[in-house]
């Protein structure tokens, strides 16, 4: 049962409230080359195009307008491997608000100036301290944009699916199965929650790393991990814990999880390079990865939507990533 604040209902009035604060992201037919890659009709969601890089400023952006006013007096605070922290500083900037984001000590380069050129007041840390730090901002003041859990994060997320739903209901079609990026989980909670209610029969497929399948191992278990080990390329899903409430929805709407190994993504990266001319993170490709390891005779002539959830990433450091795999 999807929780009544996220409903259809609920989700539309979220998404007209953030609607003038972010991109509607392009949906697109993926060409005849890419179909016959994979056997199956697929379907790309461009949310790489979003603003602030990744899907993660929706959740960012509902949180904000949701606040009182005198919660965000003394600013917000935000934890990160780069996406979310980049997102935190992009709403921090349109919204004037002080702040504190912590970004861990390996976040790349690239990530970290595009969190300065927002403005950011950027503090290092590492994902065995990181939400210690947050809690300790919480207790200065900052409110706290969690990265994948919470009510208005979710929300956030599900104006993703509610938005996907409206654009395959804009092209006379319906959608078969959806692949998307497991970190936290926030993602495919949202997404799943919505979808799941415009397409009952539409199969959610998670997937995550080999080196960090918290996701997987939180299912398995029937309880989110408070402890994951990561060892990833795929920093933007090394989510080093799981969290009651987005863990309780995931499980309601995911049909599958998908492990992926890093040379999956490496390879999708160059698979993605090559037939959309764009360089993106190993999180972003994640689907492409997954999709080639999938019995393609259960997807014949399905509808297969990829999301493209997010990408921060330079020529300079994509191509290292390749580089070091060869």
């Amino acid at each position: 049962m999807i929780p009544k604040e996220l409903s259809i209902n609920s989700t539309e009035k979220v998404y007209k409230n953030i609607k003038s604060y972010i991109n509607v992201t392009p949906l697109i037919k993926a060409n005849n080359i890419i179909d016959q890659t994979f056997d199956t009709n697929v379907y790309l969601k461009f949310e790489c195009f979003q603003k602030s890089g990744s899907f993660k400023a929706r959740g960012a952006i509902n949180n904000i307008i949701t606040s009182d006013k005198k919660d965000l007096q003394n600013g917000i605070t935000a934890v990160s491997a780069g996406n979310h922290a980049i997102a935190a500083s992009y709403v921090s900037d349109i919204f004037n608000l002080k702040n504190k984001i912590f970004l861990y000590e390996s976040a790349n380069p690239y990530r970290v100036n595009v969190c300065k050129n927002y403005g950011a007041n950027i503090l290092f840390t590492n994902a065995n301290n990181a939400f210690d730090e947050v809690r300790n901002a919480e207790r200065d003041g900052y409110k706290f944009i969690h990265p994948f859990d919470g009510l208005h994060t979710l929300q956030g997320s599900a104006t993703l699916g509610l938005e996907i739903a409206n654009q395959i209901k804009n092209l006379n079609t319906k959608v078969d199965n959806v692949l998307i990026s497991v970190g936290g989980g926030g993602l495919i909670s949202g997404i799943g929650s919505a979808l799941k209610q415009f397409f009952p029969k539409v199969n959610i497929f998670g997937v995550e790393p080999d080196g960090a399948k918290g996701m997987t191992d939180s299912l398995k278990d029937n309880s989110p991990l408070t402890k994951v080990e990561i060892n990833s390329i795929a920093d933007s899903l090394c989510a080093p814990l799981h969290m009651p409430y987005s863990f309780d929805v995931a499980k309601k709407v995911i049909d599958q999880m998908i492990n992926i190994s890093d040379q999956d993504m490496i390879d999708s990266m160059l698979f993605a390079f090559k037939n959309l001319k764009l360089f993106l993170e190993p999180a972003c490709v994640a689907g492409f990865a997954a999709l080639k390891k999938m019995n393609s005779s259960t997807l014949k002539n399905k509808n297969t939507l990829i999301l493209l959830c997010g990408s921060n990433i330079d020529f300079q450091s994509w191509n290292q990533i390749i580089k070091n795999s060869q």
